[in-house]
């Protein structure tokens, strides 16, 4: 039987980038867990990274370390690995290295570089723009993860439906109700006080932090006994000035900015929260809804893009653009606890509709879909 080797690029792991890094890390975890008699995995993780520990020691994995620096990644480190572990199918996300002969599957999450320009780095536009069409075109095979996502790609890329399949993330097996005392260790840790409302995404203009710190202001300047604080979990990434330039004398003593934190203190959080806020003007998936929702926290999200789609009828969906309603929906959730444990039982049905194992399961039918077009 012909061992078939499929190389599978990971920089993305220990680099705290939210989305991307969780989607790898989601699909080796569920790749980990399956069966395979003839498929065997080359990993490509940075210099810097840790092996994941369900990796280690595993039969089906190997290793090798590539830069962190884009250019000498795609132009140096990839090809020259590509060639000496000889594999036969590369899966990246997004770009596609140049000389490199062998099939190539990416994993293009949205196209918002196209759709927002606004909310990007001119570099970073830059980048997307001239490399992606490429990939578009060099690719055998393309994953997306949403419905929305796919449409969007169509759309602008013209006729690859051929090519084209929707693949939905997963959730963690870890994403679940934290004890007690976790939840109580977890806050002392970062100095927060129950209640509080979560907010959990990089700090870049397209996850509207910005409207969110508006509307909760609103919230506090006709409520004075409003007794939740905010609590914004995650890094800075880009053009995050305007977010903290939101932030009011009267109120920057009810928000707190927690920078970066890693899994286990995120599901004591989502654990402890009233509430999930997530008004982003636009996402390919929106993993954090599911994790909240996991955790049996309640999720107020943005009705726009792929959100409606991943978050069903287990949340409150808001227009993202109208900090009025968006205040409304955070005041009447935190007033209806009967609404809230409603949102709680639809999360946890939700939440069953997606799996990393299901993801890998079908990623590795579209490996096997082009092993047979070789």
């Amino acid at each position: 039987m012909n061992i078939v080797k499929i190389g599978i690029e990971a920089h993305a792991i220990g680099m705290k980038q939210g989305g991307n890094e969780r989607y790898v890390e989601g699909l080796l975890k569920g790749l980990s867990e399956l069966s395979f008699s003839n498929l065997r995995f080359v990993v490509f993780l940075n210099h810097t990274a840790d092996i994941p520990s369900f990796l280690e020691g595993h039969p089906c994995f190997e290793f090798e370390r590539i830069s962190l620096s884009p250019i000498k990644r795609l132009m140096l480190d990839l090809p020259l690995k590509v060639s000496k572990t000889r594999i036969n199918i590369l899966h990246s996300q997004y770009h596609i290295p140049p000389f490199i002969r062998i099939p190539s599957v990416i994993t293009l999450h949205d196209v918002s570089y196209l759709t927002h320009p606004e909310f990007f780095p001119f570099s970073e536009l830059i980048k997307m723009k001239l490399l992606m069409p490429y990939s578009i075109k060099k690719a055998k095979k393309i994953i997306t993860v949403s419905n929305f996502s796919k449409m969007e790609i169509l759309e602008k890329y013209g006729d690859i439906d051929e090519k084209i399949c929707t693949i939905h993330n997963g959730v963690d097996e870890q994403f679940k109700p934290a004890a007690e005392a976790e939840i109580l260790k977890v806050l002392a840790k970062h100095k927060i006080s129950r209640p509080y409302i979560l907010s959990v995404s990089n700090l870049q203009p397209r996850k509207n932090l910005h409207g969110l710190i508006k509307a909760f202001s609103m919230i506090l300047k006709k409520n004075k006994d409003f007794p939740c604080s905010l609590v914004i979990t995650g890094r800075k990434l880009w053009l995050y000035d305007e977010i903290f330039s939101a932030i009011e004398p009267a109120t920057k003593e009810k928000i707190y900015f927690t920078d970066y934190v890693e899994n286990n203190d995120l599901v004591a959080l989502y654990s402890g929260a009233e509430m999930l806020v997530y008004p982003s003007f636009y996402e390919g998936f929106g993993l954090p809804v599911l994790e909240a929702m996991a955790c049996g926290c309640p999720v107020i999200a943005s009705c726009k893009s792929s959100l409606p789609e991943v978050v069903g009828n287990a949340g409150i969906l808001v227009d993202p653009y109208n900090q009025q309603e968006l205040s409304l929906a955070i005041l009447t959730l935190h007033q209806d606890k009967n609404l809230q444990k409603e949102l709680k039982k639809k999360g946890v049905k939700q939440v069953r509709k997606f799996s990393w194992i299901e993801c890998a399961k079908k990623t590795v039918e579209v490996y096997k879909n082009i092993v047979s077009l070789l």
